[in-house]
Order: structure tokens, then C-alpha cells, then sequence
């Protein structure tokens, strides 16, 4: 299955858990999910979901920025049927502080920067055209059945 076909699959399953379980699982403004949650929609849907997709769009569900801010110390968590069931610990929330600056971390960009060289006012500045990139090194050579038929004939001679 293409990786479009599946997010494609986890978008759908995400979007059925907030149309049958509108006071869980909301897009828009998501709050923290019940401990143990997966067993109760498993148990819910029945056979309307695979249980891999299942899992998968809960993994992406509550990786999502707006949930991993909604994890704060002392927060309500919700059950299927919106009830509170449990509350966020320091420890959920540590782990969700170090998850969403993990993902912004993954989505900046990477730019290296050089360091300043100094350059003698007196001295040109050339061209970068005239500046060879230095040679690239080129992998070993793969050796044939040939060449090495003719290492192994060459061994032999020196052998006898």
C-alpha cells in the first residue's frame, strides 16, 4: 500500500472517531484522551476498523501539535462518552513538552551556517567559476568475474 493510501485510510478512520464520538475526538480543539482509549473504540466499532488502522490514527491523533498542547498537569482526560476518566500527570505533560519540541525540531529547516572567514582587503576575491570543486571520491572499482579469474591465475603462478 502507497504511504498516500494510508494517511489517506488513517484521515478517514480519524475522521469517523469525530463524527461517532463528537465529544472525544474533536480536530479542531482536542482534549486528552482517556488512558487505555484504543480498547474502548476497538470494543465500540467492532469490525468497522482494522485494528492496525485503529492504532495508527490514535498514533497520529495524539501526535498532533494541538493535542500535545492540550496535555498539561492537572487536565481532565475524557472518556468515549466525554466523561472525565483520569487526569494528565507532570509526567504526561514532560513527555508531551518533549515530543512537540522534538517535532518542531524535525520540521526547521537545517541550515548550516559558515563562519566569517576573514579576507585581506588587499587580496581579489575570485571568481567562483575559477575555483574547482574538489574531486569527488569515486567508489572502488567492482571487479568482474573476469578480473577476478585473472587475480586468481596470478596467485597460482606466484604460488608455483
Amino acid at each position: 500500500m502507497s504511504k498516500t493510501a494510508r494517511r489517506a485510510r488513517i484521515a478517514a478512520v480519524i475522521k469517523s472517531l469525530c463524527d461517532r464520538f463528537p465529544q472525544t475526538f474533536d480536530r479542531d480543539g482536542p482534549r486528552p484522551l482517556k488512558v487505555g482509549v484504543y480498547a474502548d473504540v476497538l470494543a465500540a466499532l467492532g469490525d468497522a476498523v482494522q485494528p492496525r488502522d485503529l492504532q495508527s490514527a490514535l498514533r497520529a491523533y495524539t501526535s498532533n501539535a494541538r493535542y500535545l498542547r492540550a496535555l498539561s498537569a492537572g487536565a481532565c482526560r475524557v472518556g468515549l462518552d466525554g466523561k472525565p476518566a483520569g487526569t494528565v500527570t507532570p509526567e504526561d505533560e514532560a513527555v508531551a513538552k518533549k515530543r512537540l519540541a522534538e517535532s518542531v525540531n524535525e520540521t526547521a529547516p537545517q541550515v548550516k551556517v559558515a563562519p566569517a572567514q576573514a579576507v585581506p582587503e588587499e587580496s581579489p576575491i575570485e571568481p567562483a567559476a575559477e575555483n574547482p570543486k574538489p574531486p569527488v571520491p569515486s567508489a572502488p572499482k567492482r571487479l568482474s568475474l573476469a578480473d577476478l579469474r585473472e587475480a586468481g591465475r596470478r596467485r597460482r603462478e606466484a604460488a608455483a
